[in-house]
């Protein structure tokens, strides 16, 4: 299992999130910082904190698009 912290992404990735009740897609920029609060494994889903807000990232483009800078 991935360790938590913070990882930056070194390509851009998409990201879920909800506005104003929908559910929406946003690229996640390269250098962008998210910040990982839970286990993460296989493909699924992936709470983060991108810019403030909460967001969903694909597990699988976390391991392969990001690299940890800061562990808990």
């Amino acid at each position: 299992m991935p360790p938590l912290g913070r990882y930056r992404f070194n390509s851009p990735t998409l990201a879920l999130l909800e506005e104003a009740g929908r559910h929406v897609a946003r690229t996640v920029p390269a250098g962008a910082v998210v910040e990982v609060g839970g286990a993460f494994e296989r493909d699924k889903l992936v709470e983060v904190q991108w810019d403030g807000k909460r967001v969903m990232i694909f597990a699988q483009d976390l391991r392969n698009r990001a690299e940890l800078i800061e562990q808990r």
